[in-house]
């Protein structure tokens, strides 16, 4: 894509909106764009790097870490090992 212009075949087309209004058109369609702008037009957005909460990570490492390895659990919130190994001793020690 170059700026809001994309080559489809050879052909350069013009497209409708700015790079990261038209990614989230492609994505989502014209009426989530819309009231993405309405919304947030202007504003910085940040987006964490981690999906879960830690309370959400926490209660499902409690769920699971009886059963688990510390790899397994890792791979399943998203978190380090070394964090795993952190949130377990923070739930035992409450």
């Amino acid at each position: 894509m170059l700026g809001d212009a994309t080559i489809i075949k050879g052909i350069m087309t013009m497209g409708k909106y700015n790079d990261v209004y038209q990614l989230f058109r492609d994505m989502f369609g014209e009426k989530i764009v819309d009231k993405i702008y309405d919304n947030f037009s202007g504003s910085s957005i940040y987006f964490p790097s981690k999906l879960y909460s830690k309370e959400y990570v926490l209660s499902k490492i409690q769920e699971n870490m009886d059963h688990l390895t510390i790899r397994e659990l890792a791979r399943l919130t998203g978190y380090s090992e070394r964090s795993i190994r952190r949130m377990i001793n923070e739930i035992k020690d409450r």
